[in-house]
Order: C-alpha cells, then structure tokens, then sequence
C-alpha cells in the first residue's frame, strides 16, 4: 500500500516545469516585514480610523494585499499579479459586502493606477479572479467582482478549477498559466486543506504561493492522505525543477515570534506576529513530519508543534482519544430549554490534568418527573454529577447516555438521579491546555447556545464564557438579541437564523478577557466572529446564571487575581461589588450601558452634590460656634496692628509698597493679569 501510494505521488510529479530565460532578469522584489495587525479595541476610534486593506508593492506588478483584522480576524492576504493585458487576482477577501470591504473597488484603483503609469486602457486589460481553495475566508468577495465588466471569475470546485486551468488530471498533473510571455505561472493541486486546494509558482518574482495548505499558523488538514502526497508533490516539484525560489507566501499569520506560539482563534490583534514568508527548509520539515506520521500509521497520528507552524489534523483525521481514560465523578451544569424535557448541557473543566476540555451538548431527560416545574424556570441551573465515567469515551462518541446525580444551584440540594440521553454531535468539543506558553484569548470571549426563539424579536441565548488556558473562569448568563439592534450585511430575513446558530463565537472589544470584565447586566455590543457579513449586536444581559473560577492547581490560585479580591470560596468567581477597577470609557457604547459600574458622568454629578452638601454642614456648625465673631475680632486686631506699624515707620512703608508695585509688574509680564 506504501509502495503504491509512493508511485502514483512520483508519477505526479515528473512534469517538467521552465521558467522562460528572460523572466529571471525580473526578480527584484521586496518583501514587508511587518503588516497592520488589527486592534485589541476594533471598536474604538483608533481602530475605526485604521485603512480596510493593507496594500504592499513588492515591485511594480505584484501587490499584495490584507485585509483588516477588525473587519475579518482571519485576515486573509490576496495576491495581485500584473501581465501585458491580464491580471489575475488570487482570493477576493473574507467579507461580502462592498460597502464593509470594497476589495473590487481597492483592486479596480490599483489596476487604473497600473494603467496610467504603463499608458494603457483598462478596457484592454482582463482580470482573473481564482482562488488557493474553496473556503469563505478566500471566496466571500467573489459578488462584488461577478457581472463586472473585462472580469472574469473562477469557479471553486476541483471541475471549475481543473477546466479554467487545464488540469487534465488532477490531482497529479502540472499545468502552466500565462500573464504575459514573460510571466509564466507553475499551478499545482495541492488537495488536503481542501478538495480544490492549488499552489501558484511565479517565474517572475520566485514566489510560491500556498494559501493555507503552508503559512506560519495552524495548517488544518481535512484529507491527512491526500495533504501528505500534495506536499511531497509541491516539495518535489521546486526542486526536481531547479526553480529559483525567492521565498513562500501563504495565506495567514496566526504564529508569534515565539517558537510553537500561536495566537488564538478569533485574534483581532497581533502585535508580535510572524513574518508571512516561509523557506523551503521549513516547507521540508513539514513533508518529513507528514512522511513520518503516514509511514507510523493512522494510530499514531497527532497535532505536532514546529517553530512556525503547527501541523492540526481535524478531528476525524486523527485517532479517537485513548479508551477509559480519565474516569472520575465528572461535573455538569444543566439548563433548561423551551423544548419539554430538553435540556442544555456544559461540561466543568478542573484541570485535574494537563489537559481538559469545555463541552457542550444538547441532552433529553429520562424520569424527568423527579424535577420540579421550576426546571422550565431561566436564570437557574442544576448540577450534574455523574457516576465514575470515562471523559474519553464520552468525547470519543461511545457514551449514549448516562446515570447522575441532579442538584439544584451549585450541590446546595440533592434532588435524585436522573438518566441523560445525549444529542450527537456535540456543539462544543475544545481540548483546552494548562501551558503558561499559550496566548489568552483577547478581547473577552463568550459562545452563544439558542435557548428560545418564540418571539422573533427576542432572540434568549446562553453564553459561555471561552477558555483557552487555565487560569480562567467559567461562567455562563443568559442574553436577548434583538435583531433590530444589529448591524450586518447578511440579508435581513436571514439574520435571525444566523444569530440563532449554537456555538457562534462573539467578542466583545474594549474588554479584557478576565474575570474583571465578564458579563454582569446592562447592555453590551458584541461582534460575531468568523463573519463575512460583519455582525455586530447589541445585547440586553439578563443575568449570569453561574461562575466559576478554575485553575491547574488546585491548592492555590493565580496570584495577580488573589491580590486584587478576596475570594468567598476557592473556586468561586468574585461579587462584582468586590473588584475595583479602572474603567475606560472607549469600551462603552458612548455611556449606553455602564456593565455593572456607575458611569463617569454620574460619578461627577454625584461629586458636585457631595461638596454642596459639605459646604453647607460646615456653614451651619460655624453659625452654632460663632465663628463669625472670631473672624470680625481677629480682623479688628491685625487692622489695628497695621496701623501702628505704618504709624512707626513711614520709611518701611514706601518701601514696602515699592516692592509690590515691581511683584505686581512681573506678574503682569508673566500674563497673570
């Protein structure tokens, strides 16, 4: 079977691939080290002021171009690419909407520009829209291009892809793509990100682009088979060809600097963020490890760690976890829904062990009589013991349903044992990590659950709050969304099925992600994650239902939280009234809602009432005291010893009064007066 595997992928391969002679005279370029990494407050004014898309010429016919990650976190990066009277634009961006990201109106201005300097018309030159694969990130603003006139867009599917460019046998086959004479472009099928993933070699520049199959991020593999023979195609295809290659740009940065350091999912801020270009030695390091890891068989496959990237299988890629394991009295916080005896169900992570999870699941409820009707109450919850379970094979799929033990609120009453019977799939499977080398999501992060929908207007949701690393704190409250107090682009008789998806993640900017800014009451606006249509929300919170705060170690808590309050009990989450801190009113919606905190402007009304009312009690006790008295004697006394000094010495008089006249001039000059 290995044999045959390796046969076909060397079969793929043996295409041969020049550049023309003259195209190696034009490979001066210049790649950025450093690009617009989004804002940790998209909200704020300095993040509103920030341009769209990041525009960056690496010579006079090659820009790239990345969106902002204020708009789309992904931020993609788009290549464009200049023949005599073609262009072609790889990827259109993450966002739909012309008027959020008008990314054919910015590639139409570069094009005229491009024109004007080369004295050509735009009715002679045709652009091409293809893509590195078929994902929203990279296709979204494809409509905005459709219909458009000397434009042309190229479909997504493996057919589309492989007619378009004459890939006559795909995935093996190597076909060429002129711009011009000069620039000719090498288009390779690399499947295994995705079934119509491709890679664009350039004889022009030397760049090899690789859209998310290679960058300096988490690499997702879909098809671990077909990800391991397009790599080694793409490897062998630069080297049995003896291209020159001047450096390999993908289509992401989610690295630090920090050697196996990512930034999170959903980041809108990268400040230390990797260079986007890549080396062949890396490029090698990943076909060694995805070798190696095919050669060891399905079993021992696993996530792996590189300095730059990180190699991530999807989950049915990669074996199930081992059977068994991590059995214990496992806790859960259960919450009722709309539905009869329908139930939502969140697992509470420890951090027992280096790594744990944060589940979700929809549930029903056997021997339900047991509750009382209160269940169908919101704003309250009940804890779930099971009996000792395995939490593999609960995540593993091997659990249909379980015994436990029901409380009301946190243990307080043991009300009886009641059967679950759980919904498969999962909504929430997030493997969680304990190492003080991982970036904390930023800005505050919660995950929506739909809890009713029977009034149109009134979205009810549960959000949990999302954890990456311990330390941390779970919690869980209860929010309305009001489709008319959205922003979005998304067409209106559509949003609401949008808004009531479980598992949407939402970010709210101008909050830090910690216990001192989780969601108490009031109002707050939200951003939908991973969004072409740009959601944002305002929310109405009714009520955090539970929290609670967690840690890897268990006997004693995050120092930096301990000096600030002082817990009621271990693992609980503060009162909101024991925190104190700085409030910064750029995280407002212009004072709309004051998130549990009074607002500035009370706080300044309250401080003028405060002094009047000083003033006035100070008044009335020097009124009781005869203060007044004392200030007309002591003001009897020093007139009289005035003039008596005045009367002994006319001398000192005048040249005391000398003095003051030149005090009263040098004030003048310095603008006193």
């Amino acid at each position: 079977m290995q044999f045959f595997f390796l046969f076909i992928t060397i079969v793929g391969i043996n295409a041969r691939f020049d550049c023309p002679n003259n195209s190696l005279f034009n490979r001066s370029i210049q790649l950025p080290t450093t690009w617009l990494h989004g804002s940790i407050n998209c909200f704020s004014k300095d993040a509103q002021q920030q341009p769209d898309l990041d525009i960056y010429p690496i010579n006079n016919d090659t820009f790239i171009l990345r969106e902002n990650k204020c708009i789309n976190y992904e931020a993609p990066f788009m290549y464009l690419l200049f023949g005599n009277n073609t262009v072609l634009l790889i990827d259109s961006g993450a966002t739909v909407s012309s008027t959020s990201f008008p990314i054919q109106q910015h590639v139409e201005n570069i094009i005229l520009q491009w024109c004007i300097k080369q004295k050509k018309h735009r009715k002679d030159i045709k652009l091409i829209v293809a893509h590195t694969h078929n994902h929203d990130d990279h296709t979204a603003g494809d409509k905005q291009f459709q219909s458009k006139p000397f434009t042309i867009v190229v479909g997504t599917t493996v057919d589309d892809v492989s007619r378009f460019f004459r890939l006559k046998n795909w995935p093996h086959s190597i076909s060429r793509y002129k711009l011009s004479n000069q620039r000719h472009l090498a288009i390779i099928p690399i499947p295994g990100h995705e079934k119509s993933s491709i890679a664009f070699y350039d004889c022009i520049t030397g760049l090899l682009l690789t859209g998310d199959s290679f960058y300096p991020g988490r690499l997702y593999i879909s098809n671990f088979t077909a990800n391991v023979q397009s790599i080694l195609r793409l490897t062998n295809f630069i080297k049995s060809n003896h291209l020159n290659l001047t450096g390999i740009l993908g289509t992401h940065i989610e690295m630090t600097k920090t050697n196996h350091v990512d930034y999170p999912i959903g980041s809108t801020y990268q400040p230390n963020e990797r260079e986007l270009n890549m080396s062949l030695e890396q490029l090698e390091q990943l076909n060694y490890e995805l070798q190696y890891q095919w050669k060891n068989g399905f079993h021992k496959r696993h996530r792996a760690y590189y300095d730059a990237f990180i190699i991530d299988p999807e989950p049915s890629e990669l074996p199930l976890l081992p059977a068994n394991k991590y059995i214990s009295n496992h806790k859960f916080i259960l919450m009722p829904l709309d539905t009869l005896n329908h139930v939502w169900i969140s697992y509470k992570p420890t951090f027992l062990t280096l790594i744990d999870y944060q589940l979700v699941f929809l549930a029903q409820i056997s021997n339900s009589t047991l509750l009382s009707s209160s269940l169908t109450e919101r704003n309250k919850y009940w804890t779930i013991e099971s009996y000792q379970l395995s939490l593999n094979n609960l995540i593993n799929g091997n659990i249909s349903s379980f015994q436990t033990k029901l409380y009301i609120d946190d243990n307080k009453k043991y009300l009886g044992n009641i059967t679950i019977n759980i919904n498969q799939p999962f909504l929430t499977i997030t493997q969680l990590n304990s190492s003080s080398n991982t970036e904390l999501y930023q800005p505050l992060r919660y995950i929506s659950y739909l809890l009713s929908n029977s009034i149109k207007s009134q979205i009810h949701l549960y959000l949990l709050h999302q954890i990456r690393i311990s330390t941390d704190f779970d919690a869980i409250v209860h929010v309305i969304i009001n489709p008319m107090n959205c922003t979005s682009d998304i067409e209106e008789n559509k949003l609401n099925d949008l808004l009531e998806q479980n598992a949407n993640e939402w970010v709210f900017p101008g909050f830090n992600n910690d216990v001192y800014n989780r969601l108490i009451s009031g109002n707050i606006r939200g951003q939908l994650l991973g969004d072409i249509y740009l959601t944002i929300c305002t929310m109405e919170i009714i009520q955090e239902i539970q929290c609670t705060f967690i840690s890897h170690y268990q006997t004693h808590l995050n120092e930096s939280y301990e000096k600030n309050f002082h817990y009621q009990s271990e693992n609980s989450c503060p009162s909101m009234h024991m925190i104190n801190r700085e409030v910064n009113t750029n995280n407002r919606d212009e004072d709309k809602f004051f998130h549990g905190f009074m607002p500035v402007w009370a706080l300044t009304l309250f401080g003028i009432a405060i002094m009047f009312a000083i003033i006035f009690i100070a008044g009335v006790i020097c009124h009781l005291v005869g203060c007044r008295k004392a200030r007309l004697d002591l003001t009897d006394n020093d007139h009289s010893s005035n003039v008596e000094q005045s009367l002994l010495n006319d001398n000192n008089h005048l040249q005391t009064t000398t003095v003051s006249s030149n005090k009263l001039k040098q004030k003048s000059k310095d603008g006193l007066f």
